[in-house]
């Protein structure tokens, strides 16, 4: 590239780290909108200076337009296509900007370290403010609670969720990091960050992030041999230490600990939160009912099931949700590119050495913990949350072979 267009590759660049930061936080809205289409623009502008858009025609990237086709698809038999429609402005849109912009932007070893230490600083931003609305706001459970970041009525579940996909890029650091000190002061960081999480109470957090660190602990299994026993030992180690923190310094997570056979026989009350969903679903198993949050919350789905009107609540699993809106014709794509970006970037990462096969792995363990394990008990993330991780992967994958760290 000529300067001008390194200095636009740049900019971008910047953009990303800066999205990164805001990506969680409930102010900055427009904000986020100014970096994703300004980015996205000034990517078109050196379009034609990319060497490495083949990235955007790989396995994971036409599973990406698929689905996206898929969403569009669903408009035509919404209940209300015009509202459909102009949802597509939302989460479609950016899910297909952010993943382009970032596949091939950040695929350079370089960018993508800058990008781990984002991730980390993310981290403890949010953690931070968790921390300080837990103890000064004396709420029940650990979550963000102030103007600028509020997570809501499943404000544990969501600052979780936040967690669960930042923490596994953070992981990364244990192996840039070279000095003691500074790896000494990262790990009593992350074990801060740990902890955070375990004082939110969220048991889908639990599931997801003990998800996570299997998926890394089999993955270094795999690459320097450690013995799979004691790593399923130290797992199990992991869960119970968990468990007490909660019990002893959460009221909250004490409570769930205490109704959790109870929870376990009604399955968390999910199945009651599925069932007018999954009836509505039996009506139109094809097309769904249209794109668009709203149209969960309409009436007309329902008419024809014993519930007769919307539930007040959402389903709590992001399958479910994606089958109502956009069928059978949504949700196996979908599915497909959850299943096959994980196996390809799991695969991929034993393969390979160096941030490359770390970020595909930190990939893989966001994927597996937050997309599939946590996707069965809540809502997940939204789809340009899905479009960050994927195509960090994605370039990861296209970082040159004979580069070196």
């Amino acid at each position: 590239m000529e300067k001008k267009h390194e200095f636009i590759d740049k900019v971008i660049e910047a953009g990303i780290y800066l999205y990164i930061v805001f990506m969680f936080l409930t102010k900055g809205e427009g904000l986020r909108n100014v970096l994703i289409f300004g980015n996205f623009s000034l990517w078109l502008l050196i379009l034609k200076y990319r060497k490495n858009l083949y990235l955007l025609k790989e396995p994971v990237s036409i599973l990406c337009w698929i689905f996206v086709g898929a969403t569009l698809f669903s408009v035509i038999f919404s209940i209300d296509p015009l509202y459909s429609f102009l949802e597509l402005r939302g989460e479609p849109i950016k899910f297909i900007l952010l993943f382009s912009v970032i596949t091939t932007v950040m695929a350079d070893e370089v960018k993508l370290k800058r990008a781990v230490y984002v991730c980390f600083f993310t981290a403890l931003l949010i953690v931070i403010i968790g921390y300080y609305s837990y103890i000064f706001l004396d709420i029940p459970m650990l979550k963000p609670y102030t103007p600028l970041m509020h997570t809501g009525h499943s404000g544990s579940n969501r600052f979780a969720r936040y967690l669960n996909t930042l923490l596994p890029f953070s992981f990364i650091l244990l192996f840039l990091l070279k000095k003691t000190g500074n790896k000494a002061l990262f790990i009593s960081l992350l074990t801060i960050s740990i902890i955070a999480l375990i004082l939110s109470g969220s048991r889908g957090g639990y599931i997801a992030f003990f998800i996570i660190v299997f998926v890394w602990a089999l993955y270094l299994s795999q690459i320097r041999r450690y013995n799979f026993k004691r790593v399923i030992v130290f797992l199990v180690l992991i869960l119970f230490i968990f468990g007490a923190l909660s019990w002893f310094y959460s009221p909250y997570g004490r409570e769930k600990i205490s109704n959790l056979s109870k929870q376990i026989s009604t399955v968390n009350l999910r199945t009651e939160a599925w069932g007018p969903a999954l009836d509505a679903i039996k009506k139109r198993p094809f097309f769904g009912w249209g794109y668009g949050y709203r149209i969960y919350y309409l009436d007309e789905p329902y008419r024809d099931t014993p519930y007769k009107i919307a539930p007040p609540k959402g389903s709590h699993n992001m399958f479910i949700k994606v089958l109502f809106h956009q069928g059978i014709v949504g949700i196996i794509p979908y599915v497909s590119l959850i299943i096959f970006s994980a196996v390809i970037f799991w695969r991929e990462a034993l393969k390979t050495s160096g941030i490359k096969s770390y970020i595909l792995i930190a990939c893989v363990s966001v994927i597996a913990g937050n997309f599939i394990f946590h996707a069965m008990l809540e809502n997940t993330p939204r789809l340009h949350y899905l479009a960050v991780v994927l195509g960090m992967g994605m370039a990861a994958r296209g970082i040159d072979e004979n580069s070196h760290n």
